[in-house]
């Protein structure tokens, strides 16, 4: 058997039709396949892992919410109604809440604030989310259909939902955080204008929703569609990157592209997380650091980020280190442990 035949056939549950495996329409505007979902819901992991440390089956959540057994096992994998998968997390106890969500209002009307504020409109986060746009519009006003079609929308926004239990504060976790990409909050104006005036040209921005779309002003912009990680970088390149659990990569990236002579610097805006590996393995020691002072407000500039956030560079020459001290004149700065890349002429 083939493993994409036993992946479907493993996930399904015993009685399920032929038509049941076959891809299904989100929302009228993307097709879902059922693997994907089965094993890639962060929602409905998050739902069997608060059932299983409830010690209930999925017989027992089915009783308390008063729905189907099937209706368990959907949910736990991304599937199904989004009203019945938060009725069954309410029954655990839980509530659906998100990193970067405003607290107050039905699921679909803070995701429409979140949209608002990142400055992306209905038809361009249906366009990214695979969705269709009255999908979209649905959701916001209330009627919330399917669970894989918000949870979409949100990965694109950089919701970060998550379950909290009720009463509780969402923590805003590791994971969370911003990205020039459409998926989390915008660069800061501000940050960019000093930017662009301590170092000039940027050739590459590798982590962009587009260049129609982009604050930054570099000569070319990789989206999700090229994926720069994927890609080699060149010149004087620019990354706000995803703050998901791919940031690491990220910064490996960076890292390993001036090194190999591909850019001659890359600059990253990034949370100064000091206690994470990826900032032990790439940066410390490593690269140039300013620690920003005070929180950064992404977006529109309304809301500031709750995290700190570092400039970091690896490359460059003494100019491109004496500039961005200059325009950052408020930040901590910390060389790294090594001589500014060799080789490389002051500018």
């Amino acid at each position: 058997m083939a493993l994409a035949q036993f992946i479907t056939r493993a996930t399904d549950p015993p009685g399920a039709s032929k038509s049941s495996q076959k891809r299904s329409d989100i929302g009228g505007g993307a097709t879902q396949n059922r693997s994907d979902t089965a094993l890639g819901s962060a929602l409905g992991h998050r739902l069997r892992t608060a059932r299983r440390n409830a010690r209930l089956g999925q017989g027992a959540l089915a009783a308390l919410a008063e729905c189907s057994v099937r209706s368990v096992w959907q949910a736990e994998r991304g599937r199904g109604r989004a009203d019945l998968y938060l009725r069954l997390a309410a029954a655990l106890g839980y509530d659906v809440a998100g990193r970067s969500l405003p607290p107050a209002g039905h699921l679909g009307a803070r995701l429409a604030a979140l949209r608002r504020r990142l400055g992306v409109s209905l038809r361009e986060a249906a366009a990214r989310s695979g969705v269709s746009a009255n999908t979209v519009a649905a959701i916001e006003r209330g009627k919330l259909g399917h669970l894989a079609a918000i949870e979409r929308i949100a990965e694109t926004l950089g919701a970060g939902l998550t379950l909290i239990r009720k009463g509780e504060a969402a923590r805003f976790y590791n994971a969370a955080g911003v990205s020039s990409a459409c998926e989390a909050w915008a660069t800061p104006e501000e940050f960019l204008r000093r930017l662009h005036a301590a170092v000039g040209r940027i050739d590459l921005d590798p982590c962009s929703p587009g260049k129609l779309h982009s604050r930054v002003q570099a000569a070319r912009h990789y989206t999700t569609r090229e994926n720069g990680l994927l890609m080699e970088w060149h010149g004087r390149v620019f990354m706000n990157p995803p703050y998901g659990r791919t940031i690491g990569r990220w910064v490996a990236k960076a890292r390993s592209e001036v090194e190999a002579g591909h850019a001659e610097w890359v600059i990253g805006l990034v949370p100064a997380r000091t206690d994470t590996r990826w900032w032990h393995d790439h940066v410390a020691g490593l690269a140039h650091a300013w620690l920003l002072r005070g929180r950064l407000a992404f977006g529109d500039g309304t809301t500031p980020a709750p995290f700190p956030s570092a400039v970091i560079v690896w490359g460059g020459s003494l100019a491109t280190a004496a500039g961005l001290t200059a325009v950052f004149p408020a930040a901590h700065y910390i060389p790294p442990h090594s001589p500014l890349s060799e080789g490389v002429a002051a500018e």
